[in-house]
């Protein structure tokens, strides 16, 4: 019984404690979640930062392959190019004069 009477009154006695310094133990408690809250939007913000840079990266290589294709589409349409396809592939040439139709215009 007396080991009983011990531990009720040191539980009295942080009861009395924690009912004195109340103020204290509120703004700790506000403390701590704020570093939380610190920690947890720091880590968010690393988080996106990756994440940009992963994209800028993406951007730059989609950028350099447009770049690409413009050159290429510029090159295949070339007029030397394409006469050359028209001659080679089609069989096609410029007609001389005995094969120039004129269409009357209304």
């Amino acid at each position: 019984m007396i080991r009983l009477s011990l531990h009720t009154q040191l539980i009295s006695e942080l009861y009395r404690d924690l009912k004195r310094y109340r103020g204290l133990l509120f703004w700790t408690g506000v403390a701590l979640v704020s570093a939380l809250v610190i920690i947890y939007q720091t880590h968010q913000y690393r988080e996106l930062m990756a994440e940009r840079e992963t994209l800028l990266r993406e951007r730059d290589l989609l950028d350099v392959e447009w770049r690409h294709l413009i050159v290429e589409q510029n090159s295949l349409s070339e007029h030397s190019r394409i006469e050359q396809l028209a001659t080679r592939d089609l069989g096609m040439g410029r007609p001389r004069d005995e094969q120039e139709v004129l269409v009357p215009w209304r």
